[in-house]
């Protein structure tokens, strides 16, 4: 499995899904997606935890990303992208290179790489969900709510949304997949961060030696 692929499973769900939920369900939803629509800028750091055990496979994940519109920075272990709107830098940190892309209008977020906020509402109208469940945990109230694809071939069998109940705040997601589960943990939400356009554009200084393969 590659690194993007593995980055690809970070994804928070917005909107609404098709049937009708219940409406405290369909209420915390609207007030989580209200809350982030609503930030100029949102910067995030998370973990990422890969789980498979018939394979003996188990990677942790650290990053961060940062979004102004439709530019952002994903920083993490492996790979870290760039993209000020027009064109895309990916530099994957074990082969040193750096791929330039330039980022279509009508490009859709198959992956968090193509771009974070994008691929937060990848889900908003393949997946249907349920009545969220309550638990404990951290002496918080998580409100857990499961996410099922209509298409039966979909890369993922269900996913996991779960939000503070109090705040509607992001604090988990777990995929379950026939690859592997996937936890994504938000350590951190900073709204409406300063954050200027270099901020988005790649800086080869930090990057020496690095081999630059430009696609565009």
């Amino acid at each position: 499995m590659t690194k993007k692929r593995l980055l690809s499973v970070f994804a928070l769900i917005f909107l609404y899904a098709a049937g009708i939920p219940a409406q405290n369900t369909q209420q915390l939803l609207a007030d989580f997606t209200g809350k982030i629509n609503g930030y100029q800028t949102i910067e995030m750091a998370f973990t990422l935890t890969l789980d498979n055990p018939v394979k003996g496979i188990g990677h942790n994940y650290e990053g961060t990303f940062l979004c102004n519109g439709n530019k952002y920075r994903l920083l993490t272990d492996e790979l870290d992208v760039y993209s000020d709107g027009r064109n895309k830098w990916m530099c994957h940190k074990e082969t040193n290179e750096v791929i330039i892309q330039y980022v279509s209008d009508d490009e859709t977020a198959a992956d968090i790489t193509d771009h974070p906020l994008k691929f937060l509402t990848l889900f908003q109208k393949d997946f249907t969900y349920q009545r969220h469940t309550t638990r404990t945990e951290n002496g918080k109230t998580l409100a857990d709510i499961v996410f099922t694809p209509k298409n039966k071939k979909a890369a993922y069998t269900s996913i996991i949304l779960t939000l503070e109940e109090a705040t509607a705040n992001p604090y988990a997601i777990k995929y379950l997949a026939k690859s592997g589960n996937y936890t994504l943990r938000i350590t951190r939400i900073t709204p409406n961060v300063e954050a200027f356009d270099g901020y988005f554009a790649f800086p080869k200084h930090r990057y020496p030696d690095v081999e630059i393969i430009d696609l565009r």
